[in-house]
């Protein structure tokens, strides 16, 4: 499975089995029991202390994007953002959505030869999104 977290690509293989690996600190029981609301709380905490998490802490970022992905059973991207006014983790926004393989594919293709851009995934992949799928 790709993901999309913010402006990087992440390929997870199996959800599940990628949140379970990762070494969490969260204890495997609580990861199984977890909602995607709780899995989306967990998001906007690490946005709001540190809104580069993707490129600055890939394997937490890893791990959200798979936790995310496994308890949605949907979603394969996620937009998470830490407005300037944010006074704590519930002011960060996220967003989820479900994008097709070819546009995730062409996503990390760009990402492989340091082309990707927050302005690119946005046109491919925010601009389209339902907004249903908001967290």
């Amino acid at each position: 499975m790709l993901f999309l977290f913010n402006d990087v690509v992440f390929s997870l293989g199996d959800p599940e089995r990628a949140a379970l690996t990762a070494g969490s600190p969260v204890p495997e029981h609580e990861l199984r029991a977890m909602t995607l609301g709780k899995a989306v709380k967990l998001v906007r905490e690490a946005i709001y202390e540190d809104p580069l998490l993707a490129r600055n802490n890939p394997e937490k970022a890893r791990f959200l994007a798979a936790l995310v992905g496994w308890k949605s059973d949907e979603a394969n991207a996620l937009l998470a953002v830490r407005p300037n006014a944010a006074r704590g983790p519930e002011d960060a926004q996220v967003r989820v959505a479900s994008v097709g393989l070819v546009v995730l594919t062409q996503l990390k293709g760009l990402q492989e030869m340091d082309m990707l851009s927050a302005r690119a995934a946005n046109d491919a992949v925010w601009l389209h999104a339902p907004q249903r799928l908001r967290a």
